[in-house]
């Protein structure tokens, strides 16, 4: 564990998203900014999540989410997986997997600042109503 200078309380760890290796019930907080879409199996990560907090605490992230569920061809294409398209989940679906993993959504909020930058990316955003979220949950159970 190697600590920062300005910081007693934080550390630096690697791991992978959906299996960090720490202790359950060590955190009041998880946060994320746009990681999750790229996890191909989001309700572990969810659940990793939800093991790390304790009763009552806080998920915060930014993510892309969509309107409607992406076809294959967005979902395989690498191009719309590195502008962080091609891993997002369907907005409900997103949430649904938050909720199954323990959390109550307390808020879902479109981040309408944030724009993505290739035509590819750009056109995803026009037809599958592609776009990021900030969502604020507590761990329920």
């Amino acid at each position: 564990m190697r600590r920062t200078r300005e910081f007693e309380n934080v550390s630096y760890r690697k791991a992978y998203i959906e299996d960090t290796g720490l202790e359950a019930r060590i955190a009041d907080c998880v946060i994320s900014n746009g990681v999750i879409n790229l996890a191909p199996d989001k309700g572990r990560v969810f659940r990793e999540a939800a093991r790390l907090l304790k009763k009552g605490g806080r998920l915060a992230i930014s993510d892309i989410v969509t309107d409607i569920q992406l076809p294959q061809a967005v979902i395989c294409n690498a191009d719309l997986w590195a502008a962080c398209i091609g891993g997002a989940a369907q907005r409900e679906s997103y949430r649904a997997e938050i909720e199954r993993a323990g959390f109550g959504v307390d808020e879902v909020q479109e981040n309408f600042e944030y724009r993505f930058i290739s035509d590819r990316a750009l056109g995803a955003t026009r037809k599958y109503g592609v776009k990021s979220v900030s969502i604020l949950a507590h761990r329920s159970a």
